[in-house]
């Protein structure tokens, strides 16, 4: 479990399903995270998700994000790990009522610690539509730089929109080294 001021990382429990089914399903979470088909989620669907969530996984690594005063707010966490070149890609989600509240900054900090510190990874990515300035600014205030962006990825909304990719090295693995000739 990683805790901050705000908010608390731990795994998924069953009690998280209807809330975290809700918040998925949310329309707006739906059109603004989800690259694919923004189609709703069922109940089952969700279920089979959470029960596939494991500490012993080897690829996807969820965390439910619970604040220490609101309780389960949110998701986030790996999505893809690159192991042989210390690569991971990042998602979170936080539920509509829960936005705004600084959960998501601290969230995204707290886990970039755990894969810098944890996992020993070098370099974090996450990818975001266009259209998600607060997402876009979340990442930014964390120190994620844009590193590109995929011209008209995603059709969203009756027009394609791009999706911006913003990565985070690990700190100090960021500066130049001189090497020996």
């Amino acid at each position: 479990m990683l805790e901050g001021k705000l908010v608390r990382l731990r795994a998924f429990e069953q009690e998280d399903l209807d809330l975290n089914h809700a918040y998925a399903n949310d329309s707006e979470t739906m059109l603004r995270m989800y690259k694919g088909m923004p189609f709703p989620s069922s109940l089952a669907d969700d279920q089979q998700w959470l029960n596939g969530q494991s500490s012993y996984t080897r690829g996807e690594y969820q965390f439910a994000i619970e604040s220490l005063t609101d309780g389960f707010v949110g998701r986030c966490g790996i999505t893809h790990m690159d192991w042989k070149n210390r690569c991971a890609e990042l998602a979170m989600m936080i539920g509509a009522p829960h936005r705004r509240k600084g959960y998501g900054r601290e969230a995204l900090n707290l886990l970039s610690e755990f894969c810098f510190m944890q996992l020993n990874c070098h370099r974090l990515k996450v990818s975001v539509l266009d259209f998600n300035h607060a997402a876009i600014a979340c990442y930014e205030s964390c120190g994620f730089q844009a590193e590109g962006r995929l011209r008209e990825e995603v059709y969203r909304n009756g027009r394609y929109c791009d999706v911006i990719i913003l990565g985070k090295l690990y700190p100090n693995e960021s500066e130049p080294t001189a090497h020996a000739d």
